[in-house]
């Protein structure tokens, strides 16, 4: 600006002076002009090539201190994954669980510092999100070493241990939880006037003690005159047994409860049900995950909302800002929030609470939702009644004066009268015939929607489809794609959730799919959980897969639904028109085909299709036609695997595996019957089946004098979510006069990774009564490490997979690994498929207890 000026300035003078001069100046001062527009240009293509480096992917490391089932880890991990992906970042996550409450030991922290090195030493992180004080302090403390001295964004560590962990630190910021309870106790005692006791319940860990050391100083901040009892020196029994015997002037305060004074470990929702269930007076919380499990609610922290505000701080430091430049702050993560079954328990009115207080599990008041169309509906119809009161007046009025016309000539009013009767019947007439043609037309009209629209989703619908496909396939030289797109277990939806949460999820995945439509593309629902997109007037075919990645992609996000947080994946399988056929029909078998195809690959894909997947689908419907019949005419055999104890020498055991000779298809693969058995739901009676026949082999070695032996027998998921499960179980016991100690039920890690909460309850009944429970297949999982502690498993099955990895050149750390984690969580510990001596000199080195293999016996019995 000032060169220009003094540009300008320049000119003028030029001008006044030497008049020739002037055509120089204008010259030179375009041409500086036109040197800025290039360095503008310039510059705005280094800035679109530094914003386009800057899109490129982060890795981002989430850390928790805790275990993944833990509902305040949970709501971390979610508020800062939703944060940064709400935020149209390109990021990948890597989200690790250190088990801290279950596995508070030296041992535990040098096991994770060989796993973390291993997987990151060579795989840098741009940032790591610590949840909590173990996280926090482990990421300080290798950062360097293990992580590359990636910046640091911690959340959920109040601000003594922030103050201890980071002092002397650098590359690291973060938000802190802030411990108070003053806000509930102020509602806590507008509730209650004659509030006297406060007695407050957390553990003797060390995040324990310091929240409840802050619970304690801000109490007595609030109101010295309340007495405080701490119940961190109580054996649970104790606690439990004081809550049912406290004075109407008492309330108790839950912070974090995973162990007694006796070291016993507690699942947290299981202390705040028994907790609240025993207490005689409300009991309310400090962190929002004991909402729903029995608290009465308060001013709650909130797990969520802590990793939202670290994500938008982690924002920051992606976009370059240095984590030194960002202080360490305590923005508001709190909730003001009520359980309305608590509050009805303890007559509490609503009035009494703030007014910006959240209530769940509140029943729906029809006035309330739609109080002010309820209130529009009365006035109309106040406003329509004085309507017809005022017209009913004119009414009266003008019959009255029609009377007195009448009366003084009744020739003319009889005449006039007679007229107007004919007239307003023939007006009345034909408003009948137009109000009749107009029913007609609508009639027509919706008799026509509904042939051709799906009633659940208001889709088009296969007629509509057949319909449009005359048009949309009448060329061959235009190009086109048929996807046909199927929920994966949608089947165990509808049979946990019930049939109207499975035509609420048919509803919502036929908006999300509405709403990935691209241009050209139509959807139609089939039936059931079946959808079909047409892709008309392609310009490229390859284009299809990916739109087909793009619709996957998107149904990672999960769903909410009827207040529960569900994950659906879909499957795809493609058609081309006119490559792969020319007719609808072919079309949608072909695609089908595909379909089938892309689920027996392991789901959440898609695949097109070749003529190698219509010999696989035929061989798919043999194998049903074909095993529905099966059981009945007896084609199937149980085949018993030994298990040999390494230590003893000896057989101690077996494993019941199913074998299927038809006579029309010969000896079919267990691999291939086993998933067709569970898609038919065949697998329920085929299962009991096997059940009978272990038992019965075993109760027949015993009667030969072998002694008593084990039984292994797998069961499908299934079979699990049957409500008479352990009846059949116990049943089958009893029949053959098994002791339950003898039968080992085998699930595999998918089972428990799919299953884990409808299945726990279950398993742990099971083991009440002394039959024990293996875990088949382990290692092949993603996460199950963070289930063994809290499932009831007596039995480690490591995969062959895994087995094979040890030969004459070379061990298998990882199956050491896996062993001692078996040995310390006090598992035994089975290894399957040991073929070489090798192998078993090294399972027997690392103290495994019993092997399966061809190694000491080649067949089965």
């Amino acid at each position: 600006m000032i060169t220009l000026l003094y540009i300008e300035k320049n000119m003028i003078v030029t001008k006044d002076k030497e008049g020739g001069r002037m055509l120089e100046k204008q010259t030179k001062l375009l041409k500086i002009t036109a040197f800025i527009v290039l360095l503008i240009i310039y510059g705005t293509h280094v800035t679109d090539q530094v914003q386009a480096e800057d899109n490129s992917s982060k890795k981002v490391l989430i850390l928790n201190s805790y275990h993944e089932g833990l509902t305040w880890t949970k709501e971390e991990t979610e508020g800062i994954m939703q944060t940064l992906n709400d935020e149209g970042r390109n990021i990948s996550f890597y989200v690790e669980y250190m088990d801290w409450k279950n596995h508070n030991s030296e041992k535990n922290l040098d096991y994770l510092y060989d796993y973390y090195k291993y997987k990151y030493e060579h795989n840098k992180v741009d940032l790591i999100m610590a949840t909590d004080d173990v996280a926090l302090q482990f990421a300080l403390q290798y950062g360097e070493e293990i992580f590359a001295n990636a910046p640091v964004v911690f959340c959920g560590v109040n601000k003594e241990s922030a103050e201890a962990i980071t002092k002397g630190e650098s590359n690291v910021t973060g938000v802190i939880e802030v411990v108070d309870p003053t806000e509930t106790l102020k509602i806590a005692s507008e509730i209650n006037p004659s509030l006297k006791n406060v007695y407050l319940l957390y553990d003797n860990s060390e995040s324990g003690l310091s929240t409840g050391n802050i619970a304690v100083t801000e109490i007595e901040k609030f109101n010295p005159d309340l007495m405080v009892e701490s119940w961190n020196d109580l054996a649970f029994e104790e606690v439990l047994e004081r809550a049912r015997s406290l004075e109407q002037d008492s309330i108790i305060l839950i912070t974090t409860y995973y162990s007694d004074a006796t070291g016993k470990i507690f699942d947290m929702d299981y202390v705040n049900r028994e907790v609240c269930a025993q207490s005689s007076v409300p009991v309310y919380g400090l962190y929002d995950f004991g909402l729903d499990r029995g608290i009465i609610g308060g001013v709650l922290l909130s797990g969520r909302l802590q990793g939202e505000n670290a994500a938008k701080i982690a924002g920051r430091i992606l976009d370059g800002e240095d984590p030194d430049d960002i202080p360490i702050s305590a923005p508001n993560s709190m909730r003001t929030a009520f359980d309305y079954n608590e509050l009805q328990q303890y007559d509490i009115s609503l009035d009494a609470l703030p007014d910006d207080s959240e209530i769940i599990n509140k029943p729906f008041s029809f006035y309330e939702t739609y109080k002010t169309l309820v209130l529009s509906v009365v006035a109309a119809f106040i406003i329509l009644f004085v309507f017809i009161y005022i017209l009913l007046f004119y009414i009266r009025k003008i019959q009255k004066m029609k009377k007195n016309l009448a009366e003084n000539n009744e020739e003319l009013t009889q005449l006039y009268e007679e007229l107007t009767a004919s007239d307003e019947e023939m007006k009345q007439q034909y408003d009948e015939i137009i109000s009749i043609n107009e029913k007609i037309r609508l009639s027509e009209e919706k008799l026509s929607y509904l042939a051709y629209h799906d009633s659940l989703t208001g889709l088009p619908n296969k007629l509509s489809l057949y319909e449009e496909s005359k048009i949309i396939f009448s060329s061959k030289d235009l190009k086109a794609a048929l996807l046909f797109i199927d929920i994966d277990n949608f089947k165990y939806v509808n049979d946990t959730m019930g049939h109207v949460f499975g035509d609420s999820l048919i509803i919502k995945l036929g908006e999300r799919l509405t709403e990935l439509l691209r241009y050209n593309c139509y959807l139609y629902r089939l039936s059931g959980d079946e959808f079909v997109v047409i892709w008309k007037d392609m310009a490229q075919t390859d284009r299809v897969e990916e739109y087909a990645t793009f619709i996957l992609s998107d149904f990672l996000t999960n769903f909410e639904l009827l207040n529960s947080d569900l994950h659906v994946s879909i499957s795809i399988g493609i058609a081309m028109y006119p490559n792969h056929a020319t007719d609808l029909e072919e079309l949608l078998k072909y695609a089908d085909i595909a379909m089938y195809q892309a689920k027996d690959t392991g789901k959440k894909r898609y695949m097109v299709y070749d003529q190698a997947m219509n010999e696989a689908f035929t061989e798919r419907v043999s194998i049903e036609k074909y095993l529905q019949k099966a059981l009945e005419h007896q084609e199937f055999e149980v085949y018993y695997q030994p298990q040999l104890d390494i230590k003893n020498n000896c057989i101690t055991g077996f494993e019941a595996l199913l074998r299927w000779n038809s006579p029309e298809l010969g000896k079919v693969s267990p691999m291939k019957f086993i998933d067709v058995a569970e898609d038919t739901h065949f697998i329920i009676p085929l299962g009991t089946w096997v059940l009978h026949e272990a038992c019965g082999f075993l109760s027949r070695l015993e009667e030969k004098g072998y002694g008593k032996m084990d039984i292994s027998v797998n069961i499908s998921i299934l079979q699990l979510l049957q409500e008479d499960f352990i009846d059949i179980i116990t049943d089958a016991l009893e029949k053959y006069q098994i002791e339950p100690e003898r039968l080992e039920l085998e699930i595999t890690e998918s089972i428990l990774m799919e299953s884990f909460e409808r299945i726990i309850t279950k398993l742990q009944i099971l083991r009440n009564r002394n039959i024990r429970i293996a875990l088949d297949d382990f290692g092949k999982g993603y996460s199950s490490l963070n289930y063994l502690k809290q499932l009831p498993i007596t039995t480690l099955k490591v995969d062959k997979s895994f087995i094979d990895y040890i030969t004459d050149t070379k061990e298998d750390d990882f199956v050491s690994h896996i062993i001692s984690i078996g040995k310390y969580l006090g598992m035994c510990v089975v290894a399957e498929g040991v073929e070489v001596q090798n192998q078993l000199d090294y399972l027997i080195k690392y103290d495994c207890d019993k092997i399966q293999g061809f190694l000491f016996c080649r067949g089965n019995v």
